[in-house]
């Protein structure tokens, strides 16, 4: 008994001991989530007749500063950016300049100001103050997005101006003159300016590239109001009025320490939307010149190009043959040479504005491997045959037809070609018939019916490129596929009267346009034998007509073409009918 005890007193010394070598850190409280707190300020916030070099704000425990040159937003802007300083718990604003008189500065820190150790962010917080004896407190909000994707536009610089400048025109301050006021987006696209004195402003949003606070590339997106802008008064709380004065901050019933680092409410009044774009620069202009393949040229314009001449400057023999093939834009311009020729001097004129001479060689440079022969045989291109099947399988109320690389200038009939309807073979019995100007396209002469299987079989060197290039031999297999395997979409679409035409598109994913109806009066829509899959709606409200969405321009004070999708997504599946019966109102 006296010896178990002793064995019991052993191990308990050794546990101790043991828990002594390998100590536990305290589990502690709860990690801390809470942002840091602004416990005084120097100058108070919302002050009046600032007159000062520095601000300081004393917070309840110790911060960082994320990138404040970058993140730290001041409205008006300064022309030098204050130094900013951290001291123990006190952040320090040094002015480089001398700020503006009788002017209400506000300083927006955003998502800067974080607590030492665990990053928790005190968001959005403001200091206001005054150079002169009143607080401007009117507010002004809105929305930036993309006009053409409709998403939030998030980072967007967002600028005021006041027409206030002797050299400079109200309409180009956003080209030549930092904003009045500036502040920025969030996540949302949305923006708020508080502190603003009651004038009308000049409202603009911009990407801002290059981060000068000015609208100066040509690839910045941008956004403009088109009428000037009027803040409102919009209440941070019972304790602030259309303005404050300096002697009222003694008053008994004004205390402004609630409001250090409040926002204004949310605005349940007028909220100003921007629609973004990036403009069109309205000059002609040659983007591309290349040789795409042999005996391919190609032009790339910024704008269609059908009064651009385009020509050779020496005359060319008559065996030489040139096809000219305009983009469905007709920006872009292909020439194919027969290979008669392998060098060209072609001239590019349109007015004053572009001449371009150029001599091109027509013939591809190849890259010859060292342990190739040079008695190797030359590689021999062919024609490019693609159909407009999907698995063989051919859409209802379709038309078959086959596409080439390039114009096709001569098909040569051959006794082999044969039409194959189930088992019954036919030879020599197809014509092939073009479907576009220019020989891309072509269809043959022959119905097919629903539960019949058919063959095409045309031996090689039966079409004739303009570059000297043939086919293969080529198999189709076709069959019409059954109703049953596609949707059908069906909706009445309401027209705007002030609206010449709309396009209607049907979108798969990545937006991508699977199909489009331009319509110019209030209508049904179908888009049928449809493959089971999800889309979206969306309609442009094309007012030039043009047939595709037009961005805005500034100085015209031209809007963006507006654009609205449908409410919901729509799912289609084999063998069912959307049929929305709730007509879409765009007026």
């Amino acid at each position: 008994m006296k010896k178990t005890f002793y064995y019991i007193i052993i191990a308990s010394i050794a546990l101790i001991i043991n828990a002594c070598a390998n100590p536990v850190s305290p589990t502690g409280g709860p990690k801390d989530e809470m942002p840091p707190v602004v416990l005084e300020t120097s100058p108070d916030n919302y002050s009046c007749n600032f007159s000062d070099k520095e601000i300081q704000i004393t917070f309840d425990e110790f911060v960082t500063l994320d990138n404040a040159t970058k993140n730290v937003l001041i409205s008006p802007p300064l022309e030098e950016q204050p130094e900013y300083r951290l001291s123990g718990k006190t952040l320090h604003i040094k002015f480089e300049e001398k700020l503006k008189p009788e002017t209400t500065y506000s300083i927006n820190f955003g998502n800067t100001i974080k607590d030492l150790h665990e990053g928790n962010v005190l968001k959005d917080y403001a200091f206001v103050f005054s150079t002169g004896e009143i607080i401007d407190t009117l507010s002004l909000a809105g929305n930036a997005m993309s006009a053409f994707t409709q998403k939030p536009d998030e980072d967007f610089f967002v600028f005021l101006y006041v027409d206030e400048n002797d050299t400079v025109t109200f309409d180009s301050l956003p080209y030549r003159v930092k904003p009045n006021y500036m502040t920025k987006t969030n996540k949302k696209g949305d923006f708020i300016f508080s502190g603003l004195a009651n004038k009308e402003y000049l409202l603009f949003t911009i990407s801002d590239i290059n981060s000068n606070f000015l609208f100066d590339l040509p690839n910045e997106e941008i956004g403009f109001y088109p009428e000037l802008v009027k803040p409102q008064y919009i209440p941070v709380n019972q304790f602030v009025k259309d303005s404050i004065k300096n002697d009222s901050l003694i008053n008994d019933t004004v205390n402004l320490k609630p409001m250090l680092g409040l926002k204004p409410a949310p605005f349940d009044t007028l909220k100003y939307q921007l629609m973004t774009f990036i403009e069109e620069d309205s000059i002609q202009k040659l983007f591309k010149k290349e040789l795409v393949e042999d005996r391919l040229l190609r032009f790339v314009f910024r704008y269609p190009a059908e009064d651009v001449d385009i020509k050779p400057l020496e005359e060319l023999p008559d065996s030489v043959d040139i096809i000219k093939v305009f983009s469905t834009r007709k920006d872009t311009i292909s020439y194919y040479f027969t290979p008669t020729i392998d060098s060209i001097c072609i001239c590019v004129n349109y007015d004053t504005i572009i001449c371009d001479t150029t001599n091109y060689s027509l013939i591809m440079r190849k890259s010859v491997k060292p342990n190739k022969r040079k008695n190797d045989e030359k590689e021999i291109k062919r024609l490019t045959v693609s159909n407009n099947l999907k698995g063989g399988k051919l859409k209802p109320n379709s038309q078959f037809f086959m596409t080439f690389n390039e114009p096709i200038v001569n098909i040569a009939m051959d006794d082999s070609i044969m039409f194959i309807c189930d088992k019954d073979t036919i030879f020599n019995d197809l014509q092939f018939i073009k479907l576009d100007e220019y020989g891309f396209k072509y269809t043959v002469d022959k119905t097919f019916e629903l539960e019949k299987n058919y063959q095409i079989i045309i031996p090689d060197s039966v079409f004739y490129g303009i570059r000297g290039f043939t086919n293969d031999k080529t198999q189709i297999n076709l069959s019409i596929a059954e109703d049953s395997q596609y949707g059908n979409i069906y909706l009445t679409i309401e027209k705007p009267d002030d609206v010449p035409q709309l396009i209607v598109e049907l979108l798969g994913g990545d937006d991508k346009v699977i199909d489009k109806q331009i319509i110019t009066k209030t209508q049904e829509v179908a888009f049928e034998y449809v493959d089971p899959s999800k889309y979206k709606l969306r309609v442009i409200f094309d007012m030039d007509s043009n047939g595709i969405w037009s961005p805005g321009n500034y100085l015209k004070k031209l809007q963006p073409e507006k654009i609205v999708f449908y409410k919901t997504e729509l799912e289609v599946k084999a063998n069912w009918d959307i049929d929305l019966e709730e007509v879409w109102d765009l007026r």
